[in-house]
């Protein structure tokens, strides 16, 4: 039996969920799966992992000091796994890696092409953590086996950025990675009445949500409420326009997997105004709950997107206005057939992770 080590330094939010995603279906597979996560991660059940399969480490991001990165490196190879799956591109990750031996293969998980999206805020911290993640990426790409991207929009930008490692990439598409969370109870969720247009997720510059304000305030009053749900930083012309809108909720904070779950679970459709984007994780989990998404028109969402099927593609302020008007419950029922089918047969993670378990 072939055995797995999956690794992340994240402590919380979606790749824990995508990590245990993975550990789920490389089970069901027949691989032996351990899982190496911080001993500090937080907010996720980590109860799908058997006690035997499950490794905490203590998490240190040091520069100088590459003590940690060995000692976490040995636990690995005590294991004697015949490959290590990291589920991020942190510098704690690839340090680890460049300690691992020869004979253990890797495969590098590549979130949006491992490049980065515009933001509001880039202070001074952020700039010499890219640097430094830079000069380590340039070292542990060497040892890479394989890199794994998650669409083929961001499999093609990684391989346009990157032409010497195009023979050293699988495609993977990311289907949707649930929390195993019970529902949220928190008051503030449960004041929101079930039916409405749901961003959720990160808040940032590249999220498009001043075009999704500026064609919403003018038909609030005609179509179904919205909810903005997320962490980060919005710019002065989105808190302009937040002012502006009515039947608008913002709950500006992190949400929790359950609360996750009660949003998309009673939205009737799920907004992605993005301005770039090679991915989405937010589709697949739109399409587990069979809600339709109303995206921008950009290779990174269209992709998994079919139009007047399992979601509508917007180019414009005046498209954006028409589905805003347009998709109310009985749309969005007569839609969930399709976006079942679609979710099936292009986003199943039996299907998909079988091209990962060929390259061990």
């Amino acid at each position: 039996m072939k055995k797995v080590a999956l690794f992340t330094a994240n402590t919380q939010g979606g790749i824990i969920q995508f990590t245990l995603q993975i550990y789920e279906t490389l089970k069901k597979n027949g691989i032996d799966t351990k899982v190496f996560l911080p001993s500090d991660v937080k907010g996720s059940d980590l109860s799908v992992i058997a006690d035997d399969d499950l490794c905490k480490y203590d998490k240190v991001k040091a520069v100088f000091d590459k003590r940690p990165y060995r000692v976490t490196a040995n636990e690995i190879m005590h294991l004697s796994p015949d490959a290590v799956f990291y589920m991020d591109n942190s510098p704690v990750s690839q340090n680890v890696g460049l300690y691992l031996k020869k004979d253990i293969k890797q495969f590098m998980t590549l979130h949006d092409a491992g490049t980065y999206h515009p933001t509001n805020k880039l202070h001074i911290r952020e700039r010499l953590v890219r640097a430094y993640t830079a000069a380590v990426n340039k070292r542990f790409c060497k040892k890479v086996t394989s890199f794994v991207l998650l669409s083929k929009e961001s499999l093609k930008t990684f391989i346009g950025a990157n032409p010497g490692y195009a023979d050293r990439t699988i495609l993977m598409p990311l289907g949707a990675h649930l929390p195993h969370d019970a529902k949220c109870a928190l008051s503030e969720v449960e004041n929101i009445q079930n039916g409405f247009f749901l961003f959720f997720g990160r808040i940032d510059k590249y999220k498009g949500i001043g075009n999704l304000l500026e064609a919403y305030k003018d038909i609030a009053d005609k179509a179904l409420p919205l909810v903005i749900a997320g962490n980060g930083e919005f710019t002065d012309k989105e808190k302009q326009l937040i002012a502006e809108c009515k039947n608008l909720t913002v709950i500006k904070r992190y949400i929790t997997d359950g609360e996750m779950k009660w949003l998309l679970s009673r939205s009737t459709a799920v907004v992605l105004p993005y301005i770039e984007a090679t991915q989405s994780g937010v589709i697949p989990l739109s399409y587990i709950y069979e809600k339709p998404v109303i995206v921008s028109n950009v290779p990174g969402l269209t992709q998994f997107v079919v139009d007047g099927r399992t979601g509508f593609i917007c180019s414009t302020k005046e498209q954006w206005q028409q589905r805003l008007l347009s998709v109310d419950k009985a749309a969005a029922e007569k839609m969930s057939a399709d976006i079942k089918e679609y979710y099936n047969n292009t986003l199943d993670w039996d299907k998909n992770i079988s091209e990962f378990i060929k390259h061990i």
